[in-house]
This record gives C-alpha cells, structure tokens and sequence, in this order.
C-alpha cells in the first residue's frame, strides 16, 4: 500500500525502474523463487500442494520468459515484482506466499550472487579455450622472431612466443580474478530479510544446497 497519495512523477518512476536492465537476472529469480517454496513447504510454513502449486506457475513463467512470451507491466519496478505479479495472474491468490520470509532486498542480492557465478564461471571456460589456443600458436612458432617495442620503438628482438604468452599471463591473472569473484559470491544471502533476519523458522542451509551455493552469509 502506497504511504502517499496521489500517482508517482514520471521521472520518479523511471528513477525507482529497475526493470529495463535487470530482466536479465529472471532465470535466476525463478530458480532461487523455486527453492524458497520448496524451502517454505519443508518447514512447513506452507502446504506440499501449495508448493508444488508455486513451483509449476514458476516454471509457466519462466517458459514464457524464454520464449519471449512474457508481458511485461509497466508498474513493474523490477524482475522479482514482475515474476510474482505473473505467478499471481497465473496460480491464483496462494503466489502472494511466495513472499513469505523473505524481502525484495534478499531477491536483488541473490540474484546478483548467482549472476556473477554463472558468468563468471562461463568465462573461466572460454578464458581456458583461448589460453589453449595461444600455447598451441606459440608451440607451432617457437622459432618464429619479431622487434619488441617500448615507447613506440623497436627495442630488442623477441620471440612470437614471448608476446604470445604475455597475452597467456594476462589471461591467467583474469581467470584468478574471476575465481576471486565466484569466491566472494559463494555465500547465501537470502533469509537475510530486508533488514535484521525473518520472523519464520527457516532453512538457509537447504536453500544454499539448492542453489549451489557454498555456505550462507553471516
């Protein structure tokens, strides 16, 4: 319920959207919505029906998310309202439990958790294919000599090796950086709330089993 009345500005309710850039974290905010029903239902905060009530409506509209199917409102503020807006429309009044003992805040940071380890772990693996590719081409042409440069001029004379391989210790100092970011997103966050914890008994542990996560946040 709104604390004001009267409709928000445009230019305050383009400022408060989220929504034209974070579509893109939707995949995760239905698995991580996904396992917080199941999470609920094991506590026993909602019914087994009702979970699995929760779960097929959040599997219709990821479907319609990546069939590019999905109507996107324009009061949706962000991906998690849009998801849950839709899995209302679709499951009826019992998708407005998905909500329970958790925040919005909880959604962002999780999904951004596990957006930086998905990618991040794609990059990893196509860093690995291009250093591959560069030790192959420096191993064919290990004979091959060319002028290295400093300040724009020729310096001393190197081999087509050592230049390729400066690009190959360049790539491995990345993958070490993308490893120290898939580190620093292994932690749960959700059950954090909005603030300072719910007030539902609640599985944290489950829900980093089920989202791959290593351990949850303090």
């Amino acid at each position: 319920m709104a604390r004001l009345e009267g409709s928000q500005d445009p230019v305050f309710k383009a400022l408060n959207s989220s929504i034209g850039f974070d579509w893109r974290l939707a995949p995760y905010d239905i698995a991580q919505s996904k396992a917080h029903a199941k999470m609920l239902a094991k506590c026993g905060v909602i019914s087994d029906d009702e979970c699995e009530e929760l779960v097929d409506g959040l599997d219709k509209v990821g479907n319609e998310l990546e069939e590019n199917e999905f109507i996107f409102d324009a009061d949706d503020e962000d991906i998690h309202m849009a998801v849950e807006r839709r899995l209302t429309e679709i499951v009826g009044s019992v998708g407005g439990k998905l909500h329970t003992a958790r925040s919005r805040n909880d959604q962002v940071v999780t999904d951004l958790a596990m957006f930086v380890r998905g990618h991040a772990q794609t990059a990893l693996e196509r860093q690995s294919e291009l250093m591959a590719a560069l030790l192959a081409c420096a191993d064919e042409n290990s004979d091959a000599v060319l002028p290295g440069y400093t300040h724009l001029q020729r310096a001393q004379p190197v081999y087509l090796t050592h230049h390729l391989l400066a690009y190959f210790w360049m790539f491995t100092r990345d993958s070490r950086r993308m490893r120290a970011c898939m580190q620093s997103a292994s932690r749960l966050p959700l059950g954090s709330g909005a603030l300072a914890g719910v007030n539902w008994e609640t599985d944290r542990e489950f829900l980093a089993k089920e989202l791959g996560f290593d351990s949850v946040s303090e």
